[in-house]
């Protein structure tokens, strides 16, 4: 891997990895190898605006949660 020095520096604060592998990489150097071409720019594209998408409807379901379980107290406190 061309990253090995950041793939170290991570492992060593015990950070979860992934990374986009193909077949002249070793999927078992990052926690979440996820399969692709790493050397197409419309690949590591389409990888990462997926990522970028599941991350803001994450973000924005935590945000909903956290406003239910807040009205669901002041609703206990009220009664």
């Amino acid at each position: 891997a061309h990253e090995h020095i950041a793939v170290a520096e991570a492992h060593k604060l015990n950070m979860r990895t992934f990374g986009i592998v193909d077949t002249n990489s070793d999927p078992n150097q990052v926690d979440f190898p996820i399969p692709g071409n790493d050397d197409a720019s419309k690949s590591i594209a389409i990888i990462t605006n997926y990522m970028v998408q599941a991350i803001k409807e994450g973000l924005e379901e935590r945000k909903n949660n956290k406003a239910q379980k807040e009205g669901a107290s002041k609703a206990k406190e009220q009664a």
